[in-house]
């Protein structure tokens, strides 16, 4: 959902750059993802927040950038996707010097704790709980990784699977920083995993943050399931795939057939909204619902194929 670049130096981070986006009006949700979606290529870190703690429609997005951000485009991205929603003068940014980039860092990305894990940035020096698994994120790449609802959803759900069944063979299908793909290779010790994304850049992060955390997979960029590892590395005993609504409603039959008989799907990235429409195309596709995990506005689906 919400995408980094790496950093190029360990001590020296990139200029960061806060990106402010004066809407005409409130969004909605799905709005809001469909502006998320288009713009995540564009900055570093895309966060979409519903301002209505009633569960309404007035969201709003922030953006961070590394290095100055190329405004027309982000405007053009914006009124392309939503003509008329925001005027060329109502996009800025603005460069946060060094202390406020460290302090955004910790506001923005403290330690949590998702489970059995301890989530934590490369910049906390902070102590670590003993009884929980660290999972370490690069501070340049930290933003939206671990306290999404999205990211807690999925790790509950690999958890729950966990309970009953192994995994030898899993799929990390859109593995944005790796800490799904990565979360799965601590629950599962052993276990084959591949990591896909569209975006090269993030399968460096995945990559990156794989050797960080001392676990060993697979990642290559490409096309979904249709990318030659993902084909290759098939059928999976569990693919995690935190993306959108939209990619998952298109991917179902792909995911079905990636899966192996009794194989298990974590689905997120979507709204509550939108859970009906994503879990009838699974359905559709083969895919029995076991169960929905909700968190705030957002849920995720673990199905299987039987």
């Amino acid at each position: 959902m919400i995408m980094g670049q790496p950093q190029t130096d360990d001590k020296i981070p990139h200029a960061l750059y806060k990106v402010s986006l004066g809407f005409t009006r409130g969004l909605t949700g799905d709005e809001a993802q469909r502006l998320g979606d288009a713009l995540e290529n564009l900055v570093a870190a895309v966060s979409l927040h519903n301002r209505d703690a009633t569960d309404g429609d007035d969201w709003t997005i922030s953006l961070t950038a590394y290095g100055a951000p190329d405004l027309d485009a982000i405007y053009a991205s914006i009124d392309a996707t939503l003509p008329g929603v925001i005027s060329r003068k109502d996009v800025a940014a603005e460069r946060l010097p060094e202390k406020d980039w460290l302090r955004h860092v910790h506001d923005n990305f403290p330690p949590v704790t998702i489970g059995r894990f301890f989530v934590y940035g490369s910049h906390y020096e902070g102590d670590k709980p003993a009884h929980l698994t660290p999972l370490q994120i690069d501070a340049a790449t930290a933003f939206g990784s671990g306290e999404h609802e999205t990211t807690r959803s999925c790790i509950v759900a690999f958890e729950d699977i966990a309970r009953q069944h192994s995994v030898r063979n899993a799929l990390d299908m859109g593995c944005g920083s790796g800490i799904l793909a990565i979360a799965i290779m601590k629950i599962w010790p052993g276990a084959k995993l591949t990591a896909i994304d569209i975006d090269p850049e993030s399968v460096i992060v995945t990559e990156r943050h794989a050797v960080m955390n001392g676990v060993t997979l697979q990642a290559a960029a490409g096309d979904g399931y249709k990318t030659p590892l993902s084909i290759q590395n098939s059928p999976y005993d569990l693919v995690a795939a935190n993306i959108l609504a939209g990619p998952l409603i298109a991917m179902a039959g792909d995911l079905y057939n990636a899966l192996k008989p009794g194989g298990y799907a974590v689905l997120s990235g979507l709204l509550r909204r939108q859970q009906q429409e994503v879990v009838t195309a699974q359905e559709i596709a083969g895919l029995k619902l076991k169960t929905v995990i909700p968190d705030g506005d957002w849920a995720a689906l673990v199905l299987q194929r039987e």
